[in-house]
């Protein structure tokens, strides 16, 4: 599957929506700030660096983020839809160049 385009990757989300307005577009969670990639590279980077597994890191994520909508279960669609659309193209780079 090829990657998808980064500036497009959330389009398809049902949990998230970008508008000019909100966060100069960058993808959110619906009716919020909070964007989605937040979330993602807080629990990967708390996996990655901390050596947490998924649940602890999502715990974490939530102790940063109180005000999450759905808790654990927002967090857990995102890497979810994640998992299925793929990576970026900017993190394809990034882990090819971090080999």
């Amino acid at each position: 599957m090829e990657n998808p385009d980064p500036d497009k990757f959330w389009d398809d989300c049902p949990l998230v929506h970008r508008d000019p307005e909100i966060v100069h577009g960058t993808p959110v969670l619906i009716g919020t700030r909070l964007p989605a990639d937040a979330l993602v590279e807080n629990v990967e980077a708390f996996m990655e660096m901390d050596g947490l597994t998924e649940e602890q890191a999502i715990a974490e994520t939530l102790d940063c983020f109180p005000g999450t909508p759905g808790g654990a279960d927002t967090i857990r669609a995102l890497l979810a839809y994640q998992e299925l659309v793929g990576p970026t193209e900017l993190e394809s780079v990034t882990s090819t160049v971090s080999r």
